[in-house]
């Protein structure tokens, strides 16, 4: 977990045997999609923190423009609540 303030849109780091993950958790209604401005913002903060990989975790879905911009990065996985779910329902996620 990091603090609440100055977090550079980091809600948590892991350490993980290939490398730095960094996580940010969005609590979004279903209607809140996360957007492109976020996702790019987000792709900073992996190259900043020289990170294996950054997760972008919401309860809600993610726009058209956010999902291709998330392509262009193989650093960074989109998980949506449909997503969490199934991860919940198996007992595990990918890293």
């Amino acid at each position: 977990m990091t603090k609440k303030s100055n977090d550079a849109g980091v809600d948590g780091f892991v350490k993980h045997e290939q490398g730095l993950i960094v996580v940010q958790c969005k609590r979004n209604s279903e209607n809140n999609l996360i957007g492109r401005p976020l996702v790019q913002q987000f792709k900073g903060v992996i190259e900043e923190n020289n990170a294996f990989r950054g997760y972008i975790v919401t309860t809600s879905k993610f726009t058209k423009e956010a999902l291709e911009s998330a392509k262009m990065n193989d650093k960074l996985l989109l998980v949506d609540m449909e997503q969490l779910v199934e991860w919940h329902l198996n007992n595990g996620f990918v890293v």
